[in-house]
């Protein structure tokens, strides 16, 4: 009788597997595809000067180092701003799709 409960289970499981496959649907996304096609543009700087350069982003403090060539991938639009002290000072650039796939030298874009 032990034997019984087991073969119940089983047929319950193998009922549930079953159900569950045959109610699977394919995943839809709600975002329009105009959005999706929109990706970052990515891009290098290579600091050529002679010494470590800082600037912001989104706020946040960052520095490519003397001789460094440093890679971006951010949306068009996206400002980076000159580093001022503790704070972000003047916007220094604002990436846009012309610069996909370039490698531009700070001495090029910076002021």
């Amino acid at each position: 009788m032990k034997t019984f409960p087991k073969i119940l289970a089983a047929a319950f499981l193998s009922v549930g597997l079953m159900t569950g496959l045959t109610s699977f649907r394919s995943f839809e996304t709600s975002t329009p595809s105009s959005e999706l096609s929109r990706g970052n543009i990515e891009f290098k700087i290579t600091n050529d000067s002679g010494s470590e350069f800082k600037y912001c982003v989104n706020g946040g403090h960052n520095s490519i180092a003397k001789g460094a060539t440093k890679s971006f991938s951010y949306g068009e639009g996206q400002e980076f701003k000159y580093n001022d002290g503790s704070n972000c000072g003047s916007t220094w650039f604002k990436v846009s799709s012309s610069m996909s796939g370039k490698t531009f030298k700070l001495s090029e874009i910076a002021k």
